[in-house]
């Protein structure tokens, strides 16, 4: 991964920090990004720690003026790019779909949809000049699995995989391979947590009891590690993953098998 520079949004923590430790670890470039300038400090310094080379933008990548500014930032210090992963998202569970507003389906669509298409295509003529152009999307259990109070997020998540296989074939003939990697459950993360505490409430059951429910429907019966969903984002842009493009990746212990 040396000299390869990757964009992570949404990793000023959880699973996207993960993913730019791990690439940072492997020799890239990585660019962290989020809102909260004191998260994003702490990521930064924790690379530079490493050893990494590290550039931290502060930018709501859910619109165009914020995804401009981080492709903008990010070839400015660098002068390339070369890996997109697009992992910002919102917890759009919760609701029932008779009860949900519309203004709350929008904007799980326009961050869970809407942002990793515009990131993209943003970023697509940087990555068609390197010899080795990435784009990994994180998908969501709730596209493939009929998860009940998820109706926006299984839209917006669907949407995605669909976009991520017209991606691969507009963009394969240039060498650049796009994928989706769908992780399961991380009840330790503030997303995880976010995502518990409206599921258990929709459910009517305690955190607890559905962090245990949900374990128990994995065919490993434990969660996966923000290290195993990294290291396989790893693998995927690396040289080993260059002849897959176009599929879904399930890192989640078997949460969902197709």
């Amino acid at each position: 991964m040396n000299n390869r520079v990757a964009v992570i949004t949404g990793s000023s923590a959880g699973i996207g920090y993960a993913i730019a430790e791990t690439l940072a670890k492997a020799g890239a470039g990585v660019v962290v990004n989020g809102r909260s300038k004191q998260n994003l400090e702490e990521a930064e310094s924790a690379i530079e720690m490493l050893g990494g080379k590290v550039l931290a933008v502060q930018a709501d990548a859910s619109t165009e003026e914020g995804i401009e500014r981080i492709v903008k930032e990010t070839v400015n210090y660098f002068g390339r790019l070369d890996i997109l992963v697009n992992n910002a998202a919102m917890v759009g569970v919760g609701f029932p779909f008779e009860m949900m507003d519309i203004e709350h389906f929008d904007e799980v669509l326009r961050t869970n949809l809407r942002a990793p298409f515009l990131c993209a295509r943003e970023a697509v003529p940087f990555l068609r000049e390197s010899p080795a152009g990435r784009i990994v999307n994180i998908g969501g259990l709730s596209s493939k699995t009929p998860l009940p109070f998820a109706a926006a997020d299984a839209a917006a998540k669907a949407g995605l995989s669909a976009l991520t296989r017209v991606m691969a074939a507009e963009l394969g003939p240039q060498g650049v391979t796009v994928n989706t990697v769908i992780p399961g459950f991380q009840p330790d993360t503030d997303s995880g947590k976010a995502f518990n505490e409206r599921l258990s409430k929709a459910f009517d059951i305690s955190p607890e009891a559905s962090i245990d429910v949900t374990r128990s429907r994995t065919l490993l019966k434990r969660f996966e590690s923000l290290e195993e969903i990294s290291e396989a984002i790893l693998f995927l842009c690396a040289d080993a993953g260059g002849s897959i493009t176009g599929q879904e990746l399930n890192v989640n212990c078997g949460l969902s098998t197709h």
